[in-house]
């Protein structure tokens, strides 16, 4: 042993050993960065650690040959030595592959198809997503109560504080029976995997579930509950229970009553509520969508007055179409709040309440204080509710607290990693502090999830078209469907148009699209006819610019008498006037629009208000105020997709202040410093 130690001394392992230990840890903190930063998938990482496993023992056996007696044959002891070493290192790699294999950590996306993945979480064994159940009815249209069987189970399962629950958004886009559940799993970040099928025939219905082990897809149990429908709310029940006992979590006493809960004793109206729930978690958010949601809930409600659940979902409903600007009037407003009043009458305490008062301050009152309370109130109670943790991020953002806000959407998205739109929301919050780069790789996240997603790519051409890319921005274009997202594709084929100063085919997209009247809130056809305005001005038809402003102010006022605090509305009208030369009546409304949304009351949408009115400036002669304007929005975040010195360069609107010598120095000096906390 002693001359083994020498040995070690002579050749100088340890001190080799050290450094190399010191310096890979260096290099493994160095990669970390950069891996999180470009959303290298876990293999990366896993290659980058084995490599340097390997590294230590080949540093060792050079050691070895290089330390003071290198020079000298080596004898029996010294094969012994080396063989030692590498003994131990064949072990420690093969041990340690073993476990990088294993159920230790998951990233957010898919590994197989390298999506760019979120910091790798721990899997917890009380970690659980429910798949989509497999409709076995012979009614296909039966879907929505498939669908609706998968959403309750997982809503009970959330309120189980010591479970983690993946929130159906993301567990949606599987398809149901998948081959591939130990992927699925590490996709999601769980150890346990619920899958199913649901018969509805008549008034009985047939539910077969199991519970799988992922890792090594085992199956721990399976069920199957063939009840008759009056009793679907008593097997959701069980099979919640079922579920957490097999997980080992401890129900409380209130959790256990939450879980037990019975919404309504009216089948039809419970049929109604999921045709709802069906409709508003349909890709994207349509205002046709919103209105048939609104009117399934309203049936709900209408069958069963007592059934708190709908009058809490209707209220949300309201309340998103008044936020969406689908319908700003005083009666959807009346509508949310009298529907959240009656939830809060019968079910005060109900987590689906809390919700309902929560985004009524929210999406109607602007009272993000309060909604904030509601909210953390909700997190606290049901900590797999992904919902609450995204609407405090969108909060924390509209309160300027930008940095909390990226904070709480990646702890959204640990509940929730296959939301395409949370992912895009996440894009959005990015690109309004202008950090382009993260904001390229949400994109890529949310397109791995759901390839050609329409509003992704809307959101991808309006990243290239902020950042001056528009030959990038016309070829994305040239793969979304005319009609796609809204019509917001549509809108941005315009902007691309108007960009490359292409104004006769601009006018002539404008002219389709108006006379097909697609539209996403009652305001954008008027902006459309003011934006025809402009295509026809700048290509040099001035009597048809005339007719289009003209067009564009009568459809305007006419909803200004029914939206008087509609700032969008006004913005429009602002433009309108500008373009038919009326200075006053244009800086009025622009004006009217920022103080009905102020940047100080909503830093997200209210410098937009601003960036209007500085556009409006900028027409009607006011240059010294439009960049001075200009000059704190190019500063501050705001959006999504906010005001960059490229879009300065690019859009016409701001052609007036071309020759303007304050205005070159803007466009052509670096883009300054977005400056936020």
């Amino acid at each position: 042993m002693n001359e083994f130690l020498q040995r070690l001394k002579q050749r100088k392992i340890v001190q080799w050993s050290l450094t190399y230990a010191a310096a890979a840890f260096a290099v493994l903190q160095g990669i970390d960065i950069v891996a999180q930063r470009f959303g290298w998938p876990a293999q990366a990482m896993r290659f980058v650690i084995i490599a340097l496993s390997i590294g230590l023992f080949i540093t060792m056996v050079l050691a070895w040959y290089h330390g003071e007696r290198g020079a000298q044959h080596i004898n029996g002891t010294e094969l012994l030595i080396l063989a030692l070493l590498l003994s131990l290192g064949g072990i420690f790699l093969w041990r340690y592959a073993g476990t990088l294999d294993g159920a230790v950590a998951s990233p957010v996306g898919p590994v197989a198809s390298g999506v760019p993945a979120a910091p790798a979480v721990e899997i917890s064994q009380k970690s659980i997503a429910v798949l989509p159940f497999e409709n076995l009815s012979e009614d296909k249209a039966n879907g929505y109560f498939v669908d609706g069987i998968q959403d309750e189970v997982i809503t009970r399962l959330a309120k189980i504080g010591e479970l983690r629950v993946i929130s159906r958004t993301s567990t949606q886009r599987y398809k149901t029976r998948p081959e591939n559940l130990a992927q699925i799993a590490r996709e999601l970040g769980v150890s346990h995997l619920v899958e199913g099928t649901v018969q509805r025939a008549g008034d009985r219905v047939r539910i077969n579930v199991q519970l799988i082990r992922a890792p090594n897809e085992s199956h721990l149990w399976a069920e199957i509950y063939d009840r008759q429908l009056t009793d679907i709310f008593a097997v959701q029940s069980e099979l919640a229970t079922r579920i957490a006992q097999s997980l080992q979590a401890t129900l409380s006493g209130a959790e256990r009553l939450a879980v037990a809960e019975k919404p309504t004793s009216n089948l039809a109206a419970y049929d109604a509520y999921l045709r709802g729930i069906d409709l508003l978690s349909r890709p994207g958010q349509t205002e046709e969508n919103q209105r048939k949601a609104i009117d399934a809930y309203g049936e709900a409600v209408r069958l069963d007055p007592q059934f708190a659940q709908a009058w809490a979902a209707l209220s949300q409903a309201d309340a998103a179409l008044y936020f969406l600007q689908f319908d700003a009037s005083a009666e959807r407003k009346a509508a949310a709040r009298s529907a959240a009043e009656t939830a809060t009458r019968l079910a005060p305490s109900s987590i689906e309440t809390l919700l309902a008062n929560a985004y009524l301050r929210y999406h109607v009152e602007r009272d993000y204080d309060g909604a904030g309370l509601l909210f953390e109130k909700i997190h606290r109670e049901v900590p797999s509710n992904s919902e609450a943790l995204t609407a405090l991020a969108r909060i924390a953002r509209r309160q300027s607290r930008w940095n909390e806000s990226l904070h709480l959407y990646e702890q959204a998205a640990q509940l929730n990693p296959r939301d395409v739109y949370l992912c895009n929301d996440r894009a959005w919050t990015f690109s309004m502090l202008r950090k382009y780069g993260a904001t390229a790789d949400m994109i890529a996240r949310s397109l791995a999830i759901s390839p050609n997603d329409p509003e992704v790519l809307v959101s991808k051409v309006k990243l290239l078209q902020t950042t001056g890319d528009l030959p990038g921005a016309r070829a994305v274009l040239a793969n979304i469907p005319s009609g796609a997202a809204g019509g917001q594709a549509d809108s941005l084929r315009v902007t691309q148009l108007l960009w490359e100063r292409s104004y006769g085919e601009a006018a002539r997209l404008l002219e389709s699209q108006i006379a097909k009247q697609r539209s996403a809130a009652p305001a954008d056809v008027p902006f459309s006819k003011a934006l025809l305005g402009d295509a026809r001005s700048l290509g040099g038809n001035k009597e048809g610019a005339q007719q289009a402003y003209l067009a564009a102010k009568a459809a305007l006022e006419g909803l200004r008498k029914g939206q008087p605090q509609s700032p969008f509305v006004a913005a429009a009208l602002a433009f309108s006037e500008a373009g038919l030369g009326n200075k006053e009546a244009a800086l009025h409304e622009a004006e009217r629009a920022v103080s009905l949304l102020p940047s100080a009351t909503d830093p997200v949408f209210g410098p937009g208000m601003e960036e209007n009115l500085a556009a409006v400036e900028a027409r009607v002669g006011e240059s010294e105020r439009a960049i001075g304007r200009i000059e704190r929005l190019l500063s501050i975040p705001y959006g999504a997709f906010p005001l960059t010195t490229a879009a300065l360069r690019l859009d016409p609107t701001w052609d007036p202040l071309r020759s303007h010598p304050r205005f070159k120095a803007v466009i052509e000096g670096p883009d300054p410093k977005t400056i936020y906390d």
